[in-house]
C-alpha cells in the first residue's frame, strides 16, 4: 500500500520537477552569521526515525553537517542517541521482516554509523528502547553504546551546553 502511495506521487509529481530549473550547488553559501564567534558547536541529536530510508537520509545529512562545520571553521563536538523505533535500525540481528525489506538500507545504515563514528560522532542507544523493541543490546552496532535511559542522556547533553537537534 505505502509502495503505491509513493509510486503514484512519484509519478505526479516527479515530471512536475523537470520543469523546475536546476538549484545551484552550495559553492560560494556559508553559515558565517549562525557560527559567528563559534570556535566549538555542541549538538545532540535525538534520533527517533521510524522508517531506516529516512533515517538513512538523516545519518547522511549529519554527516554532511559535520563536514560543513569544519569549513566554517568551527570545531564539530557532536552526539546522537538513537530512541524509539530507531533502534531496529542498529543491530546486526534485525527483526526476519525488518530485514527482508530493508536489507540493503540496513548496510547502508550500518556504512553511515561506522562514517559518523570515523568523523568523531559519539553515538548511544537507549537500553529502553531496545528492550521495547526487542532488540539485544548486544548485537547494537559495535560504535553504539547502550546507555540506560535515552532520555536522560539527551537531558544530560542539553545541561551540558549541547544544542537539541530533533530527528523525529
Amino acid at each position: 500500500m505505502r509502495k503505491t502511495i509513493l509510486s503514484i506521487f512519484f509519478a505526479c509529481v516527479l515530471p512536475l520537477g523537470l520543469a523546475v530549473p536546476a538549484v545551484a550547488d552550495d559553492e560560494g553559501l556559508d553559515n558565517r552569521e549562525a557560527t559567528q564567534g563559534i570556535e566549538t558547536m555542541r549538538a545532540v541529536y535525538d534520533m527517533r526515525k521510524s522508517d531506516p530510508d529516512v533515517m538513512l537520509a538523516y545519518l547522511r545529512g549529519i554527516a554532511t553537517n559535520h563536514e560543513n562545520l569544519l569549513k566554517e571553521g568551527v570545531e564539530p563536538d557532536l552526539r546522537m542517541v538513537f530512541i524509539a523505533e530507531a533502534v531496529k535500525f542498529i543491530t546486526t540481528d534485525p527483526e526476519p521482516e525488518v530485514d527482508i525489506d530493508h536489507a540493503e538500507t540496513l548496510e547502508e545504515i550500518a556504512k553511515a554509523v561506522d562514517r559518523l563514528d570515523e568523523l568523531g560522532v559519539q553515538m548511544e542507544v537507549c537500553s529502553a528502547a531496545t528492550r521495547a523493541y526487542g532488540v539485544d543490546n548486544d548485537t547494537i552496532l559495535e560504535p553504539i553504546k547502550p546507555v540506560r535511559s535515552g532520555f536522560i542522556a539527551v537531558m544530560g547533553y542539553q545541561n551540558q551546553g549541547y544544542a537539541l537537534v530533533p530527528v523525529y
